[in-house]
């Protein structure tokens, strides 16, 4: 399974990171809404984390984006 995590509060997503990967999940990590967009256009995730409150791009719009591409 494959999971991006979204969000800017480092020492929480390090903290998601450890975890997830020490159970065996593959686990990427992005830092803004336009970075997660990105990711999640480029890529398929399994799961998505997703921080609300992201710099550059709110993380409801990074949610309505990824419905408007049938995700």
């Amino acid at each position: 399974m494959r999971i991006l995590i979204a969000e800017d509060d480092q020492v929480l997503a390090d903290g998601l990171l450890r975890s997830l990967r020490a159970a065996g999940y593959a686990a990427d990590q992005v830092s803004s809404g336009t970075e997660a967009d990105a990711a999640l256009a480029d890529h398929e995730f399994d799961c998505v984390i997703l921080d609300l409150g992201l710099p550059k791009m709110h993380g409801l719009d990074v949610l309505r984006k990824m419905r408007a591409r049938g995700s």
